[in-house]
């Protein structure tokens, strides 16, 4: 290749360039599994949790219900939700009050409060990915202190988990 040609030069630096930026397109969460949970506290600012592949669990011949549990880690405001719906189906589901939980703000768990506690998948594909709009109220416990007396904490947003190609 005749490098003293600027035409050249500049299609060899872009190639790198174009090769060095895809060299990490294989480390997503589309390839590896993992997803998000994007919500809102009350309708106020809206939050990002990133999943990784080991916080899901989906339904398998061993196992009837999705678990979806974060970690704090993720969390720049020291929130950690456990969401868990038994035997999931497109459309409208219950969340489970005695395994769904939030941790607000590194306080302690607070439960499921109230009858309308929804988990909308709008999609669910053992083969790829599932996705869901969350609407859910839980216990305030950000005084230490979980007693009905607080309003509870209104969880509204969305829920996207892909899996791994290995797992399918």
């Amino acid at each position: 290749m005749d490098m003293h040609h600027p035409g050249r030069i500049l299609s060899a630096i872009f190639s790198l360039f174009l090769l060095l930026g895809c060299s990490e397109i294989n480390d997503s969460w589309e390839v590896k599994g993992g997803g998000y949970l994007k919500y809102t506290v009350n309708g106020g600012k809206s939050y990002t949790i990133e999943l990784d592949a080991d916080d899901v669990v989906r339904p398998d011949y061993g196992r009837s219900f999705f678990q979806v549990q974060t970690q704090m880690e993720e969390s720049s405001r020291g929130d950690q939700f456990s969401i868990l719906v038994n035997r999931p189906k497109l459309g409208y589901n219950n969340a489970n009050a005695n395994y769904s939980w939030m941790i607000a703000e590194n306080s302690e768990k607070g439960y499921l409060v109230g009858d309308s506690n929804i988990v909308h998948f709008d999609q669910k594909d053992n083969d790829s990915t599932w996705t869901a709009y969350i609407d859910l109220y839980f216990q305030d416990c950000r005084t230490g202190s979980c007693e009905n007396d607080h309003p509870p904490l209104h969880i509204e947003g969305r829920l996207r988990y892909w899996i791994a190609e290995d797992d399918k």
